[in-house]
């Protein structure tokens, strides 16, 4: 499995810590990310992108815009090749058996698969299907004891399944067929300031069935319901997930964080 990364030009130390941690990886090229200062929003409004009002006060900033437009560019890539795309982030840590694994995870999912989720954040929590037709799950996790964990988290080996996916946080690492590219394209460009509810989100912190349009995964969030999206559970990657280092939260209010409204 071929694995894209998004990595801004000046992050090289986030480049090579993310080659010393996943060295175990065999098939890996470099994508630089757009730096979302750079951007134009009338030229990225004229081109269906986003709405002009993007960058209004607690929705994206601009680094958030950069990182969405980069994994927006890499899913033209999937379509133009006609070639499912893997997608991660640099820091994401991967499970040593993650190829593997992965491989036969993708081997269960139906024809028609859009998107999987290979890891997802763990300052928020996931929701996915458990029980198809039965009852989902809403899963809550420890931040900082995985944090403190990673080495083991990335010995050990585990026999994960895909779920289908309600609500995931973060866009650590992912695969999106091209199918798939095409289908969320059509359903969240353009990208723009909103509000949503999921209520399944009521009984955990932050305990709020809305949430703002501020970042690609709340994006995608907003049509798992309508499309063929997984999570592999339990994840073959994971995110120490440090604010102060994120390509998306410089001077920026917390991404994941529910709306005031």
């Amino acid at each position: 499995m071929h694995i894209h990364l998004i990595n801004l030009d000046r992050s090289s130390e986030r480049l090579a810590e993310f080659c010393n941690v996943n060295r175990h990886l065999t098939s890996v090229s470099r994508f630089a990310a757009i730096e979302g200062s750079a951007l134009n929003p009338d030229d990225l409004a004229r081109r269906g992108l986003i709405t002009k009002d993007i960058l209004a006060r607690d929705f994206f900033t601009p680094g958030a815009l950069g990182c969405a437009v980069s994994h927006l560019a890499l899913w033209d890539r999937a379509i133009a090749n006609n070639r499912t795309v893997t997608i991660s982030e640099d820091d994401a840590i991967f499970n040593q058996h993650f190829e593997l694994r992965a491989e036969e995870v993708l081997k269960t999912l139906p024809a028609d698969w859009d998107l999987i989720y290979w890891g997802f954040n763990f300052d928020l929590f996931l929701c996915f299907d458990m029980l198809h037709g039965v009852s989902p799950c809403v899963a809550t996790f420890n931040q900082e004891q995985m944090r403190a964990a990673v080495a083991a988290f990335q010995k050990q080996s585990t026999a994960p399944r895909a779920f289908r996916v309600i609500w995931a946080f973060g866009a650590l690492c992912y695969s999106i067929s091209p199918k798939g590219a095409q289908v969320i394209k059509s359903k969240i460009l353009p990208l723009r300031p909103k509000i949503f509810q999921l209520p399944e989100a009521k009984g955990v912190p932050p305990y709020s069935p809305a949430w703002r349009m501020v970042g690609i995964d709340n994006c995608i969030n907003t049509v798992h319901r309508e499309i063929s999206s997984y999570v592999c559970f339990p994840p073959l990657v994971v995110s120490k997930n440090e604010a102060p280092t994120s390509m998306t939260r410089n001077s920026a209010p917390e991404p994941n964080s529910p709306s005031n409204g």
